[in-house]
């Protein structure tokens, strides 16, 4: 019982250990905290929240439910967008389209906590999914098939505070003009991927909060 009790304390020491090791998502939270003071999220009124791009054509959302990312789909339809050739993980509900993050047990949201607080409370829920873009100095989360939400690691010297960012494939598979989408700028953006550097293509929707 001895041994038992002594391996189990060392396992707790060693998650708080790894807990306080774990920079990305620490670091995540508080620079998180600095873009809703710029940008505060909207209450939902049942614990759920939602920030919204400064020219209210993007959303992100956050509820019981889990994390989406929600777009204005006319700027895309109007570049040749057909909604009916879109692939199930790319829901449309009227003139939106939305992403969602693959279900998880997300923790029940308090309806008295702040969005700061509830972010920080359910990280370790969603951990695997933050990253650190390295060469745009942004924190993100990845909501699915490689569309993000990213936050500037320090808004004070970074003029892309937030950024929507979602893989054009599926959209062009679908009839969008890359190159004529209205509000979204179609750029190449250096990623990692399996720890080597890549270029791939995106499309951005870019605020400075400032």
């Amino acid at each position: 019982m001895k041994r038992l009790s002594a391996i189990i304390i060392i396992f707790i020491l060693s998650l708080n250990y790894c807990s306080r090791l774990d920079i990305v998502g620490n670091d995540s939270v508080r620079a998180f905290g600095e873009v809703l003071n710029v940008l505060p999220a909207e209450s939902d009124g049942s614990g759920g929240w939602r920030m919204a791009a400064p020219d209210n054509n993007a959303w992100f959302d956050w509820d019981n439910h889990g994390i989406s990312m929600i777009v204005d789909a006319q700027p895309f339809i109007r570049a040749g967008l057909d909604l009916n050739k879109l692939k199930k993980s790319e829901m449309v509900s009227g003139n939106n389209i939305i992403f969602m993050l693959p279900a998880f047990n997300m923790p029940n949201q308090d309806t008295q906590s702040s969005p700061l607080e509830q972010f920080k409370k359910a990280v370790r829920f969603f951990r695997k999914y933050i990253g650190y873009h390295m060469e745009m100095d942004h924190y993100n989360i990845t909501i699915a098939n490689g569309n993000m939400f990213e936050w500037a690691k320090d808004i004070e010297s970074n003029d892309k505070d937030i950024v929507f960012v979602l893989n054009p494939e599926p959209l062009i598979a679908a009839g969008v003009d890359p190159e004529n989408v209205d509000r979204w700028v179609y750029a190449q953006v250096k990623v990692h991927i399996d720890g080597k550097p890549a270029d791939v293509w995106k499309f951005l929707k870019p605020f400075d909060l400032k």
